[in-house]
This record gives C-alpha cells, sequence and structure tokens, in this order.
C-alpha cells in the first residue's frame, strides 16, 4: 500500500468518525434520529472484508464511543460485531448468496442483538428492564434506506 493511499485511508476514516461523534452527540438530543448501528455494522463488515485496521480501528472508538455517549457497557457492541460477522458470514457461506437480504440484515441483527443483550444483562444484574419504543422501527426503516441507498 502507498504512503499516498495510507494518508487518505486515515483521512477518510478520520472523517467518518468525526461525523459519527458529532451524529451521535445529535441523535441524543434529538430521539427520532437512528443510532446507525446497521451502517456502522456494514462498515465493520466492508473494513474486515478489506482488512482495513485502521477502518477497523475507526469502528471501535465509533462503538466506544456509542456506548460512553448511552451510558452502556463498554465493548459489548463491538464484540457483538464480531459474533455478528462471523454468524452472517457463514449464513451467507451456506445460502451462496450477496443480495438485497443481507444488506437489510446488516441493518436488523445489530440492534436485535444489542437490545437482547442489554435487556438480558439488566434482568440478570437486577435492574429496571429497558423499554424499548416503537421509534426502533424508524431506525429500521431509516438505517435500511441508507445501507440500500449506499449499495
Amino acid at each position: 500500500m502507498s504512503r499516498n493511499s495510507i494518508i487518505k485511508n486515515l483521512l477518510k476514516n478520520l472523517a467518518f468518525l468525526l461525523f459519527y461523534v458529532f451524529y451521535i452527540t445529535l441523535s441524543s438530543i434529538d430521539t427520532i434520529l437512528p443510532p446507525l448501528l446497521g451502517v456502522l455494522f456494514a462498515k465493520y463488515i466492508q473494513d474486515t472484508r478489506q482488512r482495513n485496521l485502521i477502518g477497523l480501528f475507526c469502528v471501535f472508538v465509533c462503538t466506544l464511543f456509542f456506548e460512553v455517549e448511552k451510558s452502556s457497557l463498554l465493548g459489548v457492541l463491538f464484540l457483538l460485531f464480531v459474533f455478528l460477522f462471523y454468524l452472517v458470514h457463514r449464513l451467507k457461506l451456506v445460502l451462496h448468496e450477496e443480495g438485497y437480504f443481507f444488506n437489510l440484515i446488516y441493518v436488523f441483527l445489530p440492534y436485535v442483538f444489542y437490545f437482547f443483550f442489554l435487556q438480558a444483562f439488566s434482568v440478570l444484574s437486577g435492574h429496571r428492564p429497558i423499554s424499548i419504543d416503537f421509534v426502533i422501527f424508524w431506525y429500521f426503516f431509516a438505517e435500511s434506506v441508507i445501507i440500500l441507498w449506499k449499495r
């Protein structure tokens, strides 16, 4: 990899990181803005396939910032991305498919597994269960449009 492409990759990921930090800060103020977990998971998949360590580090920092901003457990979201990547990757190998279905799975799975984990953790730790509002369906729709438009 040439020096120019490394610098270009670094600047691109730094811009993504700054955008994501700004966006998550805004989404804490206005709950209609989705947290973009599906978009972040799609970036994780793309960076993993391309073996882009700078991009993976950027995703890791974004997940940590998301968890700090939402006062959640640190590191869980990134570990969930690793688990889901291998789950989706194995499913794609079995089905031999790469299409719109998997693009929608990229949006759906992070939310379902992350909220399931948070719910299980809150119940096991004796805290009040987390309430999930209907705004989650807006999140699915908005991120599905973003992912399908991006592809």
